[in-house]
Parts: structure tokens; C-alpha cells; sequence
């Protein structure tokens, strides 16, 4: 059974411009027998949240993803790989793994102030279905049936423009798939040349 209270996340999301690509993945899952594969927005939950976070914060949040993804040699780039499991806030993902460099968001001189977090995400998400299964070996035994089928073969793709948002989830009913959202203000991942300007 479900937890029914509604959850906080800290959730990255990319340019709407992804939006195509992932929506026609969505759909393909949902032919397959993912029922909720329109459950999540198209976004990747971080952390689940004790608090809705200040836009202060998130522009924190955003700057340090930013300032990763150039340190790391990606250019700017975050990419949606392979497909993977995870759970977070009590709730089964799957969806594309993402490049981003999560564990950084929580050390002792990171942006999120870690008294918000509830639960780190340890394996970021691009979400394309919420899945049923009382643990994530359901849930990964559940994709790898399926995902050998030739709708599943889902290409890799990456972007450079993305937000931060307070993210919050609510259970409409305990059967796994049926949920409501509210994303909060975007603040987005500024420029690199922003970003420079401001360090000076």
C-alpha cells in the first residue's frame, strides 16, 4: 500500500524542447503495460524535501549543477542513458539514468541546505513511468522483462537548459499509478558565461 501524503521534491527538469522525445517514450511504455507512465512529469526527483525550498535556494542548487556539468568535461551536458530503477519517498521510478552529479548537492558545503532533505536521490531519474512493486526488484525484474521489446530500445539524448523546482506529489488513490502534481517556480540552470561573471 501506498504512502497517501503528499510529498516535497527537489526535481530537475529539462527544456521543454525534450519534451516530444520523452512524451513519445511515455507512450510506448503505456502500450506496453507501464500504466504509469504519465504518473510523473518529465522531470528527475533529487531528494525528497522536509520543506519547500526558497528561490534563494534554488538559484544555489541551479549554479551548482551548472558549475558540474562543466567540471565534469560534459560541456554544459547533462545525458539520459540507460534505463534504470530507483526508489525515492517510498514511490518506484524508472526512466533514463542521468548524468548528474547528485552526491555533490549533499556534502557539507553544498547548496541544499541539509536540514531540508528528508531522502537523497541515489540514482537520478529522467522519470518515464512510476512503477507497482512492493521493491525495486519488482520494479527492475518488471523492466527488464519489457524492455527487450523493440518499443523499449530508447535512444540516449542530452541537454544543456534545465530548472529547479520544488516538485510536490500527491496520491490520489493507493493503487501506485494515480497521483496529482504541482511544480513550483522554475529557476534555471544559468549560462556558463553568467556564471563567470559573477565568481569575478
Amino acid at each position: 500500500m501506498i504512502d497517501m501524503e503528499e510529498k516535497i521534491f527537489l526535481a530537475l527538469m529539462p527544456h521543454r524542447d525534450c519534451g516530444k522525445s520523452v512524451l513519445a517514450v511515455k507512450r510506448s511504455l503505456f502500450s506496453l503495460g507501464f500504466y504509469g507512465a504519465f504518473s510523473f512529469p518529465i522531470a528527475s526527483p533529487l531528494a525528497v524535501l522536509s520543506r519547500v525550498l526558497t528561490k534563494d535556494e534554488l538559484k544555489r542548487i541551479a549554479a551548482r549543477l551548472r558549475k558540474r556539468t562543466f567540471a565534469e568535461g560534459k560541456e554544459g551536458r547533462i545525458t539520459a542513458g540507460d534505463w534504470g530503477t530507483a526508489a525515492l519517498g517510498g514511490i518506484f521510478f524508472c526512466g533514463q539514468r542521468l548524468d548528474v552529479p547528485v552526491e555533490r548537492l549533499f556534502q557539507a558545503d553544498a547548496a541544499l541546505p541539509c536540514d531540508s532533505v528528508v531522502e537523497p536521490c541515489a540514482i537520478p531519474l529522467l522519470v518515464e513511468a512510476v512503477t507497482r512493486g512492493d521493491t525495486p526488484v519488482a520494479s527492475r525484474e518488471s523492466v527488464e522483462e519489457k524492455k527487450t521489446q523493440p518499443a523499449m530500445q530508447i535512444k540516449p539524448f542530452s541537454f544543456t537548459a534545465g530548472y529547479v523546482a520544488n516538485l510536490a506529489l500527491r496520491p490520489l488513490c493507493n493503487d501506485g499509478y494515480s497521483f496529482e502534481w504541482r511544480v513550483g517556480e522554475p529557476v534555471w540552470m544559468p549560462k556558463m558565461r553568467r556564471l563567470s561573471a559573477e565568481d569575478d
